[in-house]
């Protein structure tokens, strides 16, 4: 241990420990993802906005307002800058003073924190990086003349941009209603949460390739799967009424083309009569999709220069237009620090509007971590106990395992993959694919 992160350590109560079990992950373990997060990935963000709105300041302000951009950007630097600062050297939160629509859910989360537990490293992680995200954005919409800039999207189109997208598209033409399509097909959207991918698309990938074939190769990674049981509540759904399905998504890119083609699957297979997208109001996470995002995609591929891909493209916004696939409702508790738990008290109008789907697909590592909260779980727990009554419908979670929280695994599993590498949790070479019938839910929904 050098000496400035010894001195780091002991001005801010860290403790050189694992965290200990079934209480929430938080910086002050030394020896814990969160930790290594706010410590070293955050400050990374942070500088990375500040390094792109500097490099393209001139671009910025061509396209909007001039030298008053010009101006804003420098005042927004200057308060990513302090942002910055205040989570290197865990200062308390500060409350939210501008436009923020949110304000009042926020201030009021902050006010009930426990005041030793009001700042980066002594509050759960989950609520020390949602917050981060969150002052970010209030910058921009406080400011006049950049509300609506979003300095993660040249990195999101980037990532819809890839060669892969066309060769999936190639190869999904044509698929039958059948378990095992629609089994790898979700096995594509897990292994789609996945940030470099690599584990189903090789760097030397042949468009002639079966995908399907990659989307098996690794089931022995899959350390849950649920897929049957998820079939099994599509195909039982009433079809004397509409069944719909919505996605809360993850990533932009790559993630959101995988998560239409499962979308796709299920209207064109009559498992779905409408697919409704729950995206974040403000760019949040660094590729979350947003409203902006879920526009461009389709616009993006309906003027694509491959035919399969313009094809599939204006498909999906002839979709769009038909209703059957919808923007859902904006909430702005998606980008709140709360778990899901606290939703009916907190948003009932979102709980109940997730209670009209007949299934939830909840997607990625943030929305497992705000489901069972950022609690260090045994990982034998049940999955329905680390939900704590959370079930307004029938759900399931597609996450590939990028964060040191996860409940519902055999015994002994977890002690084998930590023998084979201690950080395992932090690789996304692993998944999930949980499901959770809400008939098997008989906790109250409130959490208590």
């Amino acid at each position: 241990m050098d000496s400035s992160s010894s001195e780091f350590d002991k001005k801010y109560n860290i403790v050189d420990a694992v965290t200990p079990k079934h209480i929430p992950l938080s910086g002050r373990y030394k020896k814990s993802f969160a930790y290594h997060t706010l410590k070293e990935r955050l400050p990374v963000i942070l500088t990375q906005i500040i390094d792109s709105l500097t490099k393209e300041k001139d671009e910025i302000s061509e396209k909007y307002q001039g030298e008053e951009t010009r101006e804003e950007i420098k005042n927004i630097v200057g308060q990513i800058s302090k942002l910055k600062y205040q989570l290197q050297t865990d200062k308390p939160f500060e409350h939210f003073q501008g436009i923020e629509p949110d304000q009042e859910l926020w201030n009021s989360f902050i006010d009930a924190l426990p005041e030793n537990g009001r700042s980066f490293y002594q509050t759960a992680w989950l609520y020390g990086e949602c917050y981060m995200y969150r002052k970010v954005f209030s910058f921009f919409e406080n400011s006049q003349t950049l509300k609506t800039y979003d300095y993660f999207f040249k990195q999101k189109a980037k990532a819809l941009a890839m060669d892969e997208v066309a060769a999936i598209a190639k190869r999904l033409r044509s698929t039958d209603k059948s378990y095992e399509t629609f089994s790898r097909l979700l096995k594509l959207n897990l292994w789609g949460n996945k940030c470099d991918l690599s584990i189903i698309i090789p760097t030397n990938f042949d468009p002639n390739q079966n995908v399907y074939d990659n989307c098996t190769k690794f089931d022995d990674h899959i350390l849950v799967d649920n897929s049957k049981s998820i079939w099994e509540c599509l195909v039982s759904a009433d079809q004397t009424k509409p069944v719909i399905v919505d996605f809360v998504l993850d990533n932009a890119g790559f993630e959101f083309y995988t998560d239409l083609i499962l979308a796709e699957f299920l209207l064109e297979k009559n498992l779905a009569t409408k697919v409704r997208f729950h995206v974040k109001p403000m760019p949040w996470f660094v590729s979350d999709v947003t409203p902006a995002d879920f526009q461009y995609t389709f616009e993006y591929l309906s003027n694509h220069d491959l035919s399969y891909l313009k094809e599939q493209g204006q498909r999906w916004k002839q979709y769009v237009t038909e209703g059957k696939f919808q923007l859902a409702n904006l909430s702005y508790f998606w980008c709140s620090p709360i778990e899901y738990y606290k939703m009916r008290e907190v948003d009932l109008q979102l709980f109940q509007y997730l209670s009209e789907a007949h299934l939830i697909i909840f997607k990625g590592d943030l929305n497992y971590r705000k489901l069972v909260g950022d609690m260090n779980w045994d990982p034998t727990d049940d999955f329905l106990t680390c939900l704590r009554g959370f079930q307004p419908t029938n759900l399931c979670t597609l996450r590939t395992v990028k964060a040191d929280v996860i409940c519902g695994l055999k015994q002994g599993k977890a002690e084998e993959l930590s023998r084979l590498n201690p950080k395992w949790m932090e690789t996304g070479e692993y998944g999930l694919i949980k499901y959770m019938e809400t008939s098997q839910c008989s906790c109250s929904h409130d959490g208590k």
